[in-house]
């Protein structure tokens, strides 16, 4: 998926996205469900739904196994997080981490074990 067509998925899709992301790979919607069942309240006539969104938006491919039909991520979760990360800085912050990282330290919402993790990011890479 190209960072041009990329978009943004709704909370609900990205949850069954995050699911497929942490379940065996292909999938079923028996084992999504189980993995999601604690945190959401779905009949699987829902998740099938979602499932359908997302092959059709081109974030998964399902192909029929039996009775069963299997789903495979087309996109990992680390590409999904930087497409979102770099629409989100651009969309709001003019493509600025800065201003990103100004937001969160002017409300005093970054700890101070965050900005050490942060410190210890930046001078542990090359720029």
């Amino acid at each position: 998926m190209k960072i041009e067509a990329f978009k943004k998925l709704p909370d609900s899709e990205f949850e069954v996205m995050r699911a497929i992301w942490n379940a065996p790979v292909p999938s079923t919607a028996p084992i999504l469900m189980n993995m999601i069942k604690d945190t959401k309240d779905w009949r699987a006539p829902t998740l099938i739904s979602f499932l359908g969104r997302l092959e059709d938006r081109g974030f998964i491919r399902s192909e029929k196994n039996g009775k069963e039909r299997e789903y495979y991520p087309l996109i990992d979760e680390k590409s999904y997080m930087t497409q979102f990360t770099k629409l989100l800085l651009d969309q709001y912050y003019g493509g600025s981490l800065k201003n990103f990282l100004e937001i969160l330290s002017g409300e005093e919402s970054l700890s101070s074990a965050q900005y050490d993790e942060i410190l210890e990011w930046l001078q542990s890479h090359e720029f």
